[in-house]
């Protein structure tokens, strides 16, 4: 038989990535400065389109400007610049994620469900026994 002796100790050192900064996804890449320059100019000329009437406005601009609400939102903006944030600061192992146990709530509430007859009174309206 042979003897192994461990005379190695691991030795576990901080990790050597330094924690990303917000400012460094939020702001200094080309795309963020864009994305906020582009936000900016899209919300002034929002408000300077409330201030023409109705009936002088082109219907499909005001349709697209519309939409574009949700892709110019600042929380959107935030959203989308931070998920590599995110990945930044999970990759130097200052976050975690871990994954959390799965649901173990039903799809359908039994009480909400007017197919159901424990949601009683909905149950009861469902298969015609109560009328509105």
């Amino acid at each position: 038989m042979q003897e192994i002796e461990q005379t190695e100790e691991i030795e576990r050192t901080p990790s050597t990535v330094p924690s990303p900064q917000a400012r460094d996804w939020f702001w200094c890449p080309w795309y963020a400065k864009l994305t906020w320059a582009l936000t900016l100019l899209y919300w002034i000329e929002l408000e300077v389109m409330i201030t023409i009437p109705y009936d002088r406005l082109n219907i499909y601009l005001v349709n697209m400007m519309v939409l574009l609400i949700f892709v110019f939102n600042p929380i959107t903006v935030v959203a989308v610049l931070g998920y590599g944030f995110l990945k930044a600061k999970v990759a130097c192992g200052e976050w975690v994620i871990t994954p959390g146990p799965p649901s173990q709530s039903p799809l359908i509430d039994p009480y909400t469900d007017p197919s159901d007859p424990r949601s009683g009174l909905r149950h009861l309206r469902h298969i015609g026994v109560i009328k509105d």
